[in-house]
């Protein structure tokens, strides 16, 4: 069995002239993780690993979600592809995962995390907030097999 969840980045800043990718956490986004990882803890804590898209408000996230949940920040690996608002280079990436690990945490972006929940999950969601997430549990125990999961979500 695996399970992957998916975790869109906290809320963003668009106060400074920045390129997308280097768009800081807003202190609102920072308090919204906070309390989703505390919230959720149990869950994230069964994370064998972290990845995340490279963007600035990505690893931060990460980073927060990996100090509230004591996971440790070696449980974090950045992945490139993962900065993608297309579903179909996340489902691949997904699809290449190392099949020791049965318990994946996502860290990335819309609009390619929710058209992959509505890809790969028994319900359908309009948007996933930032600082929310979706856990989708598979039946098979490779991660290149994995079909249609059941999926539960906490939204902020």
């Amino acid at each position: 069995m695996k399970t992957l969840i998916l975790l869109r980045h906290a809320k963003s800043s668009w106060d400074f002239p920045l390129d997308d990718i280097d768009r800081p956490l807003k202190l609102k986004g920072i308090n919204s993780i906070i309390k989703t990882a505390i919230d959720s803890a149990e869950m994230f804590n069964k994370s064998d690993i972290i990845i995340t898209s490279h963007a600035n408000r990505a690893v931060h996230t990460a980073i927060i979600l990996a100090r509230e949940t004591n996971l440790g920040v070696d449980k974090i690996s950045i992945n490139y592809s993962l900065y993608s608002f297309s579903s179909i280079m996340i489902e691949k990436t997904i699809r290449t995962i190392s099949n020791k690990y049965d318990y994946i945490t996502f860290v990335g972006h819309n609009p390619a995390f929710t058209d992959l929940i509505n890809k790969l999950s028994n319900k359908k969601i309009q948007n996933l907030k930032t600082a929310s997430w979706a856990k989708i549990s598979f039946k098979e125990n490779k991660w290149e097999n994995i079909g249609i999961g059941k999926v539960s979500f906490k939204t902020n």
